[in-house]
C-alpha cells in the first residue's frame, strides 16, 4: 500500500513546492535546479514525474482546477431548499479568496499569460471540459424546478464558460475596462434571452474589480 501512496505524495510535495516558488519568484525565473533543492529529492526523482518546468506548472494548474471541482461539488451537495437558479448565482457570487490570495493569483496568472500563453490556453479548455457540464446539470435542474427556461442547457452552459473564461479577462482578450462594462452588460442580457436569468449585478462587480486590479499589476 505504501510504495501505491508514496509516488502520489512525492508529486504533490513537488506541485507544492513549484507553486510556492512560482508565485514568489515568478514561473520565468524560478530554475528547475531550485524545484529540486526545495523538494529536498533527486533530480532524477523530479524528472521522473515531470519532464520539464513546463509539465509542473500545468501539473499546478490541472491540480488547482481538480481542487475547484471538487470544492463546488461538495459545495453544491451541502446546498438545499434552493432553486437551480438560486445556486448558480451563490456559486458565481461567491467570493473564494481573500485579497492578498487574489493579488498573488492575478500575478500568477499574468506571468503564465505572458510566458507560456500555450498552457494558459490548455488551462482554458481543462476549465471548459469540467465546469461547463457541471453548470448544464444545474441547468436542467433549473428547467426542472422552473427557475430556468431553455431548450438548450449544454449549449448556454459553454457559451457562459467561453464568456467568461475569454471575452471578460481583458488579458486573454484585450479590453479597456469600459469595453469590459458593456461585455458584462450584453452577457447579462444575452443569458437573461435564453432564459438562464444567472448574471447578477454583484457578479458583474466583481468582475471589473479583478479587471481593474490586473490592469492595475500589469501597469
Amino acid at each position: 500500500m505504501s510504495r501505491k501512496i508514496q509516488p502520489e505524495q512525492t508529486k504533490a510535495n513537488i506541485l507544492a513546492v513549484s507553486e510556492k516558488l512560482f508565485i514568489e519568484k515568478g514561473y520565468e525565473k524560478t530554475t528547475t535546479q531550485e524545484i529540486v533543492d526545495l523538494t529536498g529529492l533527486s533530480k532524477g526523482t523530479v524528472f521522473h514525474h515531470f519532464k520539464t518546468k513546463e509539465e509542473i506548472l500545468l501539473g499546478v494548474l490541472n491540480q488547482h482546477m481538480d481542487t475547484s471541482i471538487a470544492e463546488i461539488e461538495e459545495w453544491l451537495a451541502g446546498m438545499t431548499g434552493m432553486t437551480a437558479r438560486e445556486k448558480l448565482m451563490r456559486l458565481f457570487d461567491e467570493p473564494d479568496a481573500t485579497p492578498e490570495e487574489e493579488r498573488e493569483t492575478m500575478l500568477f496568472r499574468m506571468a503564465i499569460m505572458t510566458q507560456s500563453p500555450h498552457i494558459h490556453m490548455a488551462e482554458i479548455k481543462k476549465s471548459h471540459h469540467q465546469l461547463a457540464p457541471l453548470i448544464a446539470d444545474l441547468m436542467r435542474e433549473g428547467i426542472e424546478d422552473g427557475s430556468i427556461n431553455t431548450a438548450f442547457p449544454d449549449e448556454c452552459a459553454q457559451l457562459f464558460m467561453l464568456f467568461y473564461a475569454i471575452w471578460t479577462d481583458p488579458m486573454t482578450l484585450a479590453c479597456t475596462l469600459a469595453e469590459l462594462e458593456q461585455r458584462l452588460r450584453f452577457i447579462q442580457h444575452t443569458m437573461k434571452v435564453l432564459g438562464v436569468d444567472i448574471v447578477s449585478e454583484r457578479f458583474m462587480t466583481d468582475c471589473m474589480t479583478f479587471a481593474e486590479n490586473l490592469l492595475k499589476e500589469e501597469n
